[in-house]
């Protein structure tokens, strides 16, 4: 009986460190846009965003696959990634380095965009 509910506490053990060891691996945010942008004049909704391979005056915009809700740009490792975040109602915008992203997406309404590791 003390073998079984050893192998029981053994089993168990070993369940929930595999558990923590697949959380450890979860994406992580290397940016996101913020969902609003604010300046004396108000505050303005995200709307869109555009992903480019380095800065964004070289005009490298990269074009994203189309999945069922979102839109999602996979991302090699000797690109130096800029995403662009958009608002509704100004000429405004914000653009986030995103070195050491894997891959970036925009999805939702409202709009939410992130790139992650």
């Amino acid at each position: 009986m003390l073998s079984n509910n050893r192998k029981i506490a053994i089993l168990f053990t070993s369940l929930l460190l595999n558990i923590i060891s697949i959380n450890c691996y979860a994406q992580t945010p290397v940016v996101s846009c913020p969902a609003t942008f604010s300046d004396e004049h108000g505050t303005y909704p995200l709307i869109n965003v555009s992903l480019y391979d380095g800065p964004v005056c070289m005009k490298a915009a990269l074009v994203p696959e189309f999945k069922k809700d979102k839109q999602l740009w996979v991302l090699d490792t000797l690109m130096d990634p800029s995403l662009v975040c958009k608002y509704d109602g100004t000429n405004h915008y914000i653009v986030f380095d995103a070195k050491g992203a894997t891959y970036c997406e925009k999805k939702g309404v409202p709009v939410q965009a992130q790139c992650m590791q």
